[in-house]
């Protein structure tokens, strides 16, 4: 019994150090683009409606400053995260802050997030338990450790080829958004405009 303890005790660090490393691999890729641009297509389903809502629009992508979604059909919105922050303007100009520099808390879930779209690999093996299956595109699994960010969300899946292809997040109540990215374009910088938008 104690020798089958201890293979599996073996077994299961070994994993964690090869996921660890396939993660780092993965996103060197990602971070080998500084900014990626193109298409997205949204699909959000609710829970309580038992309804999806597919919607359209454009992403920019910046492994150093944060991710720009403006959707533009059928409703204009558009979201954007920093490490230190989350925007988000809804339809009317309704405009919802999450700033971390007066939240702790706020301020953790928007440097994860930043880091699923970036290349800060240490947030995600600090919050997450990862796994990573390779294929044509590589899948990447990401499970909260954190108690909190489990009454968030349970699961965060990431398909990646030589960028990030899709990323679907698995909320806690049910509901589910699946992001994909497509049409993309690797430009060397920001626009200033981009850049006044993911300034802290």
């Amino acid at each position: 019994m104690r020798k089958i303890l201890l293979f599996l005790i073996l077994f299961l660090a070994f994993t964690s150090l090869l996921a660890a490393d396939q993660l780092e691999e993965v996103y060197s890729r990602i971070s080998s683009h500084p900014v990626t641009k193109g298409e997205l297509t949204q699909e959000q389903y609710i829970k309580m409606a038992n309804r999806s809502l597919i919607s359209k629009g454009t992403f920019v992508m910046a492994s150093d400053n944060g991710v720009i979604f403006e959707i533009i059909d059928p409703f204009p919105s558009s979201l954007v995260v920093t490490p230190e922050k989350m925007v988000q303007t809804l339809p009317g100009d309704v405009v919802s802050v999450m700033d971390g520099k007066d939240n702790a808390m706020f301020s953790n879930i928007a440097k994860i997030i930043h880091s699923v779209f970036a290349n800060d690999v240490q947030v995600l093996k600090d919050n997450f338990q990862v796994s990573v299956t390779g294929g044509p595109k590589d899948v990447v699994t990401l499970i909260p450790k954190d108690p909190l960010l489990s009454m968030l969300f349970q699961k965060i899946t990431l398909a990646v080829g030589d960028s990030i292809d899709s990323v679907s997040i698995i909320e806690t109540g049910g509901n589910w958004v699946n992001y994909t990215f497509f049409n993309k374009t690797f430009p060397e910088k920001l626009t200033e405009d981009e850049r006044q938008r993911l300034a802290n």
